[in-house]
């Protein structure tokens, strides 16, 4: 077997062993299926009540239920890779496996990317769970030709969300402990790519900041084909600057990784708490 079959299988071993924890703990799946309903549709009644005449003028559309769903839906893909992918080697470091994780022959950017595979199956229930939300309790279908291409959008928006991921998984080399940074970096996201609100209220310096953070497009875009009716073709600009942002987050993840992997052998880092 060559070294690249090896560390695929290394990869997938990786995502396994995660979804295998997350197996052994099926109650958590629960407040998958309940916070995603119960907290957007809270918003929405309350949005429905305050917006008086101005729903549409600042959103983009009257249709508050779908865009308070997806801007939570976007929320909560964040939550998951933060604190899932994003603290996967740190759940290592706690554990006491992390140093021999690093031991293994695989390459090291297995650990940095593999667990966060894991991350896919809870994402694809709260979808779901939105959806079928949005369908049940407040007679929303979109058209099932928005919803594929929606999809589509959430699909190629993975690979720059999971890249913020890693660089959250390398920074535990240097921190050990990122949970408050986790829950500063996500209430920065909330506020500032327009996930609880649009960013047309936002000021000036800081919608020039929201164009360089991708969940700013994904929400927008999936947005624009839900409510206003816009096709793949209009949003490919978006894509395409998402993806490259993609590309220029996992590179900074892998460098930073390997730097900070060097720094830890040295301190001692892989073994402290």
């Amino acid at each position: 077997m060559n070294l690249f079959a090896a560390d695929l299988r290394a990869f997938g071993a990786a995502a396994r062993k995660e979804l295998r924890q997350q197996r052994r703990y099926p109650t958590l799946f629960l407040g998958q299926l309940f916070w995603p309903v119960m907290l957007p549709a809270s918003w929405v009644l309350m949005g429905q009540a305050y917006s008086g005449n101005d729903s549409q003028e600042r959103a983009g559309s009257s249709n508050v239920a779908v865009f308070v769903f997806v801007g939570y839906a976007m929320y909560n893909w964040l939550s998951v890779l933060l604190w899932g992918a994003g603290t996967a080697l740190r759940q290592e470091q706690m554990r006491g496996s992390l140093e021999a994780v690093f031991v293994t022959p695989a390459s090291r950017l297995v650990p940095l990317f593999g667990p966060g595979m894991a991350t896919l199956l809870p994402m694809a229930v709260v979808f779901a769970s939105n959806f079928l939300a949005l369908r049940l309790f407040f007679g929303v279908a979109p058209p099932i030709v928005a919803v594929v291409q929606a999809a589509a959008i959430v699909v190629l928006g993975i690979p720059a969300l999971y890249a913020i991921g890693a660089l959250f998984a390398a920074s535990v080399l240097r921190f050990g402990e990122v949970g408050p940074v986790v829950q500063l970096i996500r209430g920065v996201f909330v506020l500032a790519c327009g996930i609880t609100f649009p960013v047309a209220m936002l000021p000036l310096w800081a919608q020039v900041g929201a164009k360089l953070m991708p969940p700013t497009y994904i929400v927008d875009d999936i947005r624009r084909v839900l409510l206003r009716g816009d096709t793949i073709a209009d949003v490919a600009g978006d894509i395409a600057l998402v993806l490259s942002l993609a590309v220029l987050t996992a590179i900074l993840a892998v460098v930073v990784f390997r730097y900070l992997e060097t720094s830890a052998r040295r301190t001692g880092m892989l073994g402290r708490f």
